[in-house]
Parts: structure tokens; sequence; C-alpha cells
């Protein structure tokens, strides 16, 4: 039997491509894990020296100014009765929790409790900073 011999074809990897490659990913990753960390409003919570945990079903976020946050999106005192009908509905929730900046007119939370209770949520929870501890 004969050997047939074939010629060498060399065999080369383009690198650059894959470099840009990596390079997209590295920097896609790097974005989407930073925005996904970001909080939507630094707050000042208020003390308490009888802080509990407290059950979480639906946070909203009270910011200085007085806005009203609900899953990051704000949103007015007559969107909020309506967007915790709709809640209540599909997903029965049972307990709000509002975090508060401690600086914010205290009638904000309390207009807000008023909305919860009017639809229909059994506990709502005002969430502070226990007092020596974060």
């Amino acid at each position: 039997m004969r050997k047939i011999l074939r010629g060498k074809i060399p065999l080369s990897l383009e690198v650059a491509p894959l470099v840009d490659i990596v390079l997209l990913l590295l920097i896609f990753f790097l974005l989407t894990a930073s925005l996904g960390s970001q909080k939507l409003a630094q707050l000042d919570l208020p003390e308490t020296s009888s802080a509990k945990k407290a059950e979480r079903n639906l946070v909203i976020v009270i910011d200085k100014k007085g806005a009203i946050f609900v899953e990051g999106k704000e949103i007015g005192l007559e969107a909020l009765s309506s967007f915790l009908r709709l809640k209540r509905e599909k997903e029965r929730i049972k307990t709000v929790s509002i975090e508060a900046d401690a600086d914010v007119p205290f009638k904000v939370p309390v207009r807000v409790m008023d909305v919860c209770r009017r639809e229909g949520v059994k506990k709502v929870s005002i969430l502070a900073r226990k007092i020596g501890g974060d």
C-alpha cells in the first residue's frame, strides 16, 4: 500500500476577534452586576430601641423629598391605591413595609399608611434602624 502524503495546511487561530468578544462580555457583565446592586434612594432611617425584624411582602420607599417609590418606580398616592388593589388581588399581599427617610414630613408616611389600610392591607409597618446597629 502506498501512503499518500498530503501537504500540511498551517492552521492559525485569529486572536483579535476572540479578545473583542471576551472584552464585550466582560463589560456587559460588569454593567449588569453594578446596575442590580444600586439602591434607589439613600435613606436615613429613624432610630428606635425596640426595632424588630419586619415581614416584608411589599416595600414602599419614601425619600427626603416625600417622593413615593414602589418596586423601583416613582408613584403618586392615587396610583398607589390602584397598585395596591391589583397587588392584593393577584398576589394576596398582607404586609406592607414603609421605608421612609427620617427627615421626611410625618404626613407623607401617614397618608401612605391610610391608602394601605383603605385598600385592605392588614399589616403596615414602618421600618427603622435599631439604635447601636445598622
